[in-house]
């Protein structure tokens, strides 16, 4: 027994037989032959229970056949699906076994296609043997007309002849096949075929002329067309038949011999010479598949075993794509895992070598996190294009203790806040809320006037500084002198261009509200002394350097 999924069962039904072959591999394993009869029906069946998964592919050598060449509008899709149909009920209504061959298209205007339409007229030989394979439910692929395998036959030989017509010996006689320009137009199955070979060459005469006056009468040839008649054998035993042939009708004749043919097709002459058919069947075993007679009911197991077959492909194709994936995922994450072990170990070899030399290093009383704010700090002011560290020398040489006037001491002013501005507007206000009087803009502009540049094009250094009189006792006046004094010292200073005071230790104005009772107890806590600059440097270039 002959099984697996590269099998293919190739039967061949006659009015009388049917024959049956294996092939695998493209390669004839073994054939059998099964009688038209109860038996015959019987054997058949538990000969098909053994391919459940097997396709099995149909040929129907009949000789109730019927062939019309038709020309229709050429379309494509769904709409040319619906002609065809629309035709094939036309010529064939009521026929199971039809379908449109098509040949060409047409070289006219309309560009029209052209269809052989085929169908067989009896179909009672075929009945039990599709209901035998119906029963046992195997994948029947198709249903295929023999001389259809013919035209195969001829491409396969290189036949080439503008009007060729095939003669074959068959199980069931002369099988006669007319090709113009390669292509099928008809087929005709001449039955009682004599086996002595006396009678054989007058039998292909007067079997050929009929043929050849059909397709007169038919219109595919004219009376002088010269027509080739090809004799197909297994051994060269119709030369002379054919050298006859040629004397008597005047018609070019040759013996095609196949065994050479039949050899390469892994067939032994011999083989074919007993059962023609084989030849056919090795072309369709071979994948030469031609158009398929049977309708879609008989062919739903093969077409349902065909998605099955997809699906498992699909399957197997998917899980080893995943098992490649994850093969590869897997790997990936090795290679992390490795990569993220030597990070680890460099990382603590790098700790232990910084740990080796911070022991070196002097310690300091400022935490890492205020070293890191310190250097954000000195980033972000070193993008500015100017940096307020002069703004910065200005206040601090005001409050340090002048030689020239040792008697004034300011170490009493405790600055709480500088906020350094770089603007084009010397107008420009501060966002302190500690401001509780508003800002002079007349005097403002009266002294930066006669000291800042007007050059549009030079920034302005403004400095808005908040301080407070440290330890005040509540002397008033003692305050207004330091704030004063601070204000005079920076004035003085050929740096500063304006000095104005936005916040007085104590508020003069006569609009301000007075609180309170003189019956009151005094407060032992005194309101701090706050007060607010605002200071206008000079231009760089406009500060005078002293000649040593």
């Amino acid at each position: 027994m002959i099984m697996g999924g590269k099998n293919k069962l190739v039967l061949c039904a006659t009015a009388s037989h049917l024959l049956a072959g294996i092939w695998r591999a493209g390669k004839l394993q073994t054939h059998q032959i099964f009688m038209n009869d109860d038996a015959g029906h019987q054997a058949f069946s538990v000969f098909l229970a053994q391919f459940p998964a097997t396709p099995v592919y149909l040929i129907a050598d009949a000789v109730e056949e019927d062939y019309r060449l038709e020309s229709v509008p050429h379309t494509t899709g769904a709409a040319n699906r619906e002609l065809i149909d629309r035709k094939l009920n036309q010529f064939y209504r009521g026929l199971v076994y039809r379908t449109a061959h098509f040949v060409t298209r047409e070289s006219d205007k309309r560009k029209d296609d052209r269809y052989l339409f085929v169908a067989l007229n009896n179909d009672d030989f075929l009945q039990s043997w599709i209901e035998a394979i119906q029963s046992v439910e195997v994948q029947l692929v198709g249903i295929y007309l023999l001389p259809m395998l013919s035209q195969v036959l001829v491409q396969q030989l290189k036949l080439t002849a503008p009007h060729i017509l095939l003669c074959e010996k068959s199980s069931s006689g002369l099988r006669q096949t007319y090709l113009h320009n390669g292509s099928m137009r008809l087929s005709r199955l001449a039955p009682n075929m004599p086996s002595e070979a006396s009678h054989l060459g007058y039998f292909y005469l007067e079997e050929i002329e009929k043929t050849r006056l059909y397709l007169v009468s038919q219109r595919f040839i004219a009376r002088e067309t010269p027509i080739s008649l090809m004799l197909v054998s297994a051994d060269g035993s119709l030369q002379e038949i054919s050298k006859g042939i040629s004397q008597e009708s005047g018609l070019e004749c040759s013996d095609v011999n196949v065994s050479m043919f039949a050899n390469k097709l892994g067939l032994s002459a011999s083989l074919i010479q007993k059962m023609p058919e084989l030849l056919q069947m090795q072309l369709l075993a071979n994948g030469h598949l031609v158009d398929n007679l049977a309708p879609a009911p008989l062919t739903k197991q093969y077409q349902f075993g065909k998605i099955k077959r997809s699906i498992s492909i699909a399957t197997v194709a998917l899980g080893v794509l995943g098992l490649a994936v994850s093969a590869w995922v897997f790997e990936q994450g090795l290679d992390h895992k490795y990569a993220l072990n030597e990070a680890k170990l460099d990382t603590l070899i790098q700790q232990q070598r910084y740990d080796e030399v911070a022991k070196n290093f002097p310690v300091t009383p400022i935490s890492a996190a205020d070293l890191k704010t310190a250097v954000e700090l000195d980033r972000h002011i070193a993008s500015y294009p100017k940096s307020p560290r002069r703004m910065m020398q200005v206040v601090s040489a005001a409050l340090e203790q002048s030689p020239q006037t040792p008697q004034v001491k300011l170490d009493n002013v405790q600055l709480n806040r500088l906020h350094w501005v770089l603007t084009s507007d010397i107008n420009v206000k501060d966002d302190d809320k500690f401001i509780t009087s508003p800002v002079s803009a007349a005097s403002l502009q009266a002294n930066a006037s006669q000291n800042v540049s007007n050059d549009p094009s030079k920034l302005n250094e403004i400095g808005f500084l908040n301080a407070e009189i440290v330890n005040f006792n509540g002397d008033y006046r003692g305050a207004l002198n330091t704030v004063n004094r601070f204000v005079s010292n920076l004035k003085t200073d050929k740096r500063v261009a304006a000095v104005e005071v936005m916040q007085e230790p104590v508020n003069m104005s006569s609009y301000a509200d007075l609180q309170g009772s003189t019956t009151d107890e005094q407060s032992d806590q005194k309101q701090p002394a706050l007060f607010k600059l605002k200071i206008i440097l000079k231009a760089p270039e406009a500060v005078e350097v002293k000649q040593p």
